[in-house]
């Protein structure tokens, strides 16, 4: 199978980014990373299809996850207004599909992420047909 887009990493933490980046990278996906939400979303307007599904933390400087994903949301373009934001974070009250939802985002997964949360992630957003 080949594997379809890349991923937009959107995280603060040195660490949790590149933990996660390393599991992505086994799995043949190319990743994009964004240190906090205005460089994330200045980088999916640059490159509106290019994404399979973005990562999202919450709690960064600058603009955070929830503001992020409401411009995100608001493009005027079709392709990000509408790529899967999927929520990576610790705080408990966005553990919550109703308010993910009302938030704009498809998912979430809790940090610290588990390998096998980020794998199913990646096969169920960024896996392409058959060629």
């Amino acid at each position: 199978m080949k594997r379809a887009k890349k991923i937009l990493l959107i995280e603060d933490d040195d660490f949790t980014r590149f933990m996660m980046r390393q599991i992505i990278k086994t799995l043949n996906v190319d990743v994009d990373v964004a240190h906090d939400g205005q460089d994330g979303v200045l980088k999916l307007s640059q490159n509106p299809c290019a994404y399979g599904v973005i990562l999202m933390d919450i709690h960064m400087p600058r603009l955070d996850g929830t503001e992020s994903t409401r411009r995100i949301r608001t493009m005027s373009d079709d392709p990000p207004r509408n790529v899967p934001i999927i929520a990576v974070t610790t705080d408990e009250r966005y553990h919550n599909s109703e308010l993910i939802a009302d938030l704009g985002m498809n998912g979430f997964i809790s940090k610290p992420v588990t390998a096998g949360e980020l794998i199913g992630l990646v096969d169920r957003y960024c896996v392409g047909s058959l060629e």
